[in-house]
């Protein structure tokens, strides 16, 4: 199969240098999983890459040009041209297959190829921004840094990059070599249930009624509500989705700033999709004009096996065994617990006390020092707790924390454990939260983790 100019191939390991192009996606889920961001010393989001991949899976993701942190400089004027000059070798018709396609039998990147030609022949060239300000035309920098292996993992998760995204757009081009994949019969059937799902819809539904709708009917195996919202996106940065007052590309070119118009600070969509309710219907002349060319199938083709289907799972190894029957049950004084803040890190929090709060039990948790790259067992800490409260900072710090013994990632290892002996007062101040909070506020007790 050949994705976006890198050849990959199927059913076999990423070491083996055959590369299926679902282990491409898992790896690097494991990588840009959230809570491996952080900032460099260098002002520069980044990606920690966990210590339990193995080092013969990622030379192999860089021998095939997915290396992860691998970072591009784009400069405002050169990837406005870029753009431009891109989407004006690609034919319409061309762009719009490639969309279709990517609804089933190609790999949901393919659809960027449509909105990126949209901006690239709508788009008037234009001076790059002064100093740090944005372009009000593109919303770009004169200088903007991207980590073009996160892009590819998210268009090929989620398809397109934001609405408007000129660098993301570029990649997508860059990597559109020819021959761009063709709908087959099941893409188009798609597309017209799609559509017709967004008709059939009440006059006032927004956005995230369509997005719900979509889900509701499975017309994109696998695809969680970010999946349906970025092909949303794309329907009205197209103009497939739009208002009078607010047209997509493909009706009138608008800038970066006009999109960026929303009704209210509570919308997270761009216009013209922010505006945008059923009421406002599909524009059928630029369906037409787009699609006209691509009947729906008088009967449901079967689904082909789609480059888009569910990923590996993100995160690799065994199943935790079940607890041993003296670890179970609900959270009490004296239990110590694993935390896992990322796939490689974590770390150990002790219960004082617990106590009932409307019907709910809460558990006094406090971190303690120590890190681990894998979740430690109770012989690793010698059964007891010599170890230091660990602090935020100099002070301590303490939660009231629901859902001890049923979070994802919070796992009991001991019982009946001593109190830690810690000669600091208590904090004065004690928040309120789930256990499922455990792993991101660890981050305030081990900054260097």
């Amino acid at each position: 199969m050949h994705h976006f100019g890198r050849s990959v191939g199927g059913g076999a390991a990423v070491a083996s240098g055959r590369v299926d192009v679902r282990e491409i996606i898992g790896l690097l889920g494991r990588v840009y999983a959230a809570a491996n961001s952080h900032v460099d010393d260098a002002g520069q989001h980044v990606h920690r890459v966990p210590s339990t991949i193995p080092a013969a899976d990622l030379a192999a993701l860089a021998a095939h040009g997915f290396a992860p942190n691998t970072f591009r400089r784009f400069e405002h004027d050169d990837a406005v041209s870029g753009l431009r000059r891109l989407a004006a070798a690609v034919p319409e018709r061309v762009a719009a297959d490639a969309f279709v396609a990517g609804l089933g039998s190609a790999s949901r990147s393919w659809r960027a190829v449509l909105p990126a030609w949209a901006l690239g022949t709508t788009m008037p060239a234009h001076p790059g921004p002064i100093g740090d300000r944005c372009c009000d035309v593109c919303f770009l920098t004169a200088e903007t840094t991207l980590d073009t292996t996160l892009a590819w993992w998210q268009r090929s998760r989620s398809g397109s990059p934001l609405p408007g995204d000129v660098c993301g757009y570029l990649l997508t081009l860059e990597s559109a070599t020819p021959p761009l994949p063709a709908p087959q019969p099941y893409d188009v059937w798609v597309l017209h249930e799609i559509l017709d799902v967004i008709r059939s819809l009440p006059p006032t539904t927004r956005a995230g009624g369509v997005v719900q709708a979509l889900r509701a009917a499975g017309l994109l195996p696998g695809a969680d509500k970010w999946t349906y919202r970025s092909l949303l996106e794309d329907l009205a940065f197209v103009g497939v989705l739009q208002t009078a007052d607010h047209p997509g590309m493909l009706t009138a070119f608008t800038t970066a700033s006009e999109r960026d118009r929303r009704p209210s600070t509570r919308v997270e969509v761009d216009a013209p999709l922010s505006f945008w309710r059923a009421a406002d219907g599909v524009t059928e002349s630029l369906v037409r004009r787009l699609f006209g060319h691509l009947p729906r199938p008088a009967d449901r083709p079967p689904a082909p096996t789609s480059a888009s289907a569910k990923p590996v799972s993100a995160r690799r190894g065994a199943r935790s065994a079940p607890l041993p029957v003296a670890l179970r049950g609900e959270a009490r004084a004296g239990d110590l617990y694993a935390v896992r803040c990322r796939e490689d890190a974590w770390v150990l929090a002790y219960c004082h006390r617990v106590d009932d709060r409307g019907g709910r039990r809460y558990g006094l948790v406090e971190f303690l020092d120590g890190g681990f790259t894998a979740q430690p067992t109770a012989a690793e800490v010698d059964g007891t707790v010599d170890r230091r409260l660990r602090g935020r900072g100099s002070d301590r710090w303490q939660m009231w924390t629901s859902r001890l013994d049923a979070t994802t990632g919070v796992r009991r290892i001991a019982r009946d454990i001593a109190a830690p002996v810690d000669d600091r007062p208590a904090p004065e101040r004690v928040s309120t939260g789930g256990a499922k909070d455990l792993a991101h506020l660890a981050s305030w007790c081990y900054p260097d983790m």
